[in-house]
């Protein structure tokens, strides 16, 4: 029998539909608040119904869409209040991470993670917001994989996705960055320094700023 530890399986029909709805939801190709029928997504993918409807039930169970009886599927329109809830869960599960990780990060691990920081003074500078974007987003994941727990990894990449979807236009103002940039230096600094508490602080203040940023940017539309 042949050795399986170096085959890796191709994605599924439902993970490609996974993946591909997602993207077009995070991009507001599917638009928030609008229904659609399942039947014409599984004719723009060129897939059957049943992966389709696999990958929305998926998407449904992280909070992506809503399915309404012989209507179809509708992208979710996120309130204040799930913004409230959705960021006071990614506060207790990052500190959470920071608890973890602290007491045995390496010189090493901080390197990386401050390899990771000098992408962001370079977006800043180059005013790359988009770019800014990826990069906070995998400066919270790098942290988060230092944990070694897939519950955790997996729970941020999720809450990732809704924040970056719901918020992005409130975290790509310059300003913003900037903040951001300093936020991140400080939960670095307090790292280097082994500082669990400090660093607890640091990550829950940097969360409660960017929340009240985006609750002030969804007050203005």
């Amino acid at each position: 029998m042949p050795s399986l530890t170096n085959l890796v399986a191709p994605p599924s029909l439902k993970e490609m539909a996974f993946q591909a709805i997602k993207e077009a939801i995070l991009s507001n190709k599917l638009e928030p608040g609008k229904i659609y029928n399942e039947q014409a997504l599984a004719k723009e993918l060129g897939i059957s119904k049943t992966p389709v409807r696999e990958a929305l039930l998926d998407l449904a169970a992280r909070g992506f869409v809503t399915f309404l009886p012989r209507r179809g599927v509708q992208v979710n329109v996120l309130t204040e209040k799930d913004i409230r809830d959705l960021y006071n869960f990614r506060a207790a599960l990052e500190t959470a991470i920071m608890r973890c990780i602290t007491p045995r990060v390496t010189d090493e691990t901080i390197r990386r993670i401050e390899a990771i920081y000098k992408k962001e003074e370079e977006a800043i500078r180059n005013d790359n917001r988009r770019g800014y974007l990826k990069i906070d987003r995998e400066f919270h994941l790098s942290l988060a994989s230092l944990s070694e727990n897939q519950y955790m990894i997996l729970a941020l990449e999720n809450v990732r996705d809704l924040i970056d979807w719901m918020g992005w236009k409130a975290l790509l103002r310059k300003e913003r960055m900037l903040e951001v940039y300093e936020e991140h230096g400080r939960i670095i600094q307090r790292l280097k320094e082994r500082d669990t508490e400090g660093a607890v602080k640091m990550m829950e203040e940097h969360i409660r700023i960017t929340k009240e940023n985006v609750l002030n940017w969804l007050r203005k539309l």
